[in-house]
């Protein structure tokens, strides 16, 4: 399934306006969904991160780097801290990865197909669409990524996963779009499910996605 990677979605720091509480709690519930529905015992967390890595369930947060700067020493990439967030507690095992953000599909590909291990897991992707969708948005407006948030939105309802295997780094890097390497791990480690995208927003100029594949 994938979640959005928005830094906001941790708790405090959207401030006391916290823009995104209705899309963490909808995460959060549709994630308690579909391992409750799935029986799952492993839940496996995959997201952007400076390097290729698994990471202890206990690492501490790294969501400081957003306040005050200060980040202890083995602290979470945020896309991982964010999925952690969502896993659901007594949900068996639970795995923390990262992949690195510039990492070679062929290399994302390997990866997924190691963390894939048949319908007992949930594989929580964090990842967001184009950041470049409006002339505020953190990338700036490129005119082609609304048709590219098309696109990956489709691919994503679609359980579409050589379109996400045929992502191309560069073009994904230019519209900002850093979760790239965290949909391609997905490709390779759930192929032939069923695609559901239950929202799509861009509240920010951002593309925030929720799917599942079941």
């Amino acid at each position: 399934m994938v979640v959005p990677a928005a830094p906001a979605l941790l708790p405090g720091i959207g401030g006391a306006a916290d823009p995104l509480a209705d899309l963490r709690e909808r995460a959060r519930q549709l994630v308690l969904e579909t391992a409750v529905t799935k029986g799952v015992t492993r839940v496996v967390v995959i997201g952007a991160g400076e390097s290729t890595r698994t990471w202890p369930t206990d690492a501490p947060s790294g969501a400081a780097r957003f306040t005050t700067g200060r980040v202890p020493d083995g602290a979470l990439p945020t896309d991982v801290e964010i999925g952690r967030m969502f896993a659901p507690s007594g949900g068996g095992e639970l795995v923390l990865h990262s992949i690195a953000s510039d990492a070679t599909p062929q290399e994302c590909a390997q990866l997924g197909r190691e963390l894939a291990d048949g319908p007992s897991t949930l594989l929580v992707c964090v990842a967001d669409g184009p950041a470049t969708l409006t002339d505020k948005a953190p990338g700036h407006l490129q005119l082609d990524a609304a048709p590219f948030a098309l696109e990956l939105a489709d691919a994503l309802a679609a359980g579409d996963t050589p379109a996400l295997a045929a992502l191309d780094p560069a073009t994904c890097e230019r519209l900002w779009m850093r979760g790239r390497p965290a949909l391609q791990v997905l490709a390779a480690a759930a192929p032939g499910l069923r695609g559901e995208l239950v929202s799509e927003e861009a509240p920010f100029g951002v593309q925030y996605l929720l799917a599942r594949w079941v």
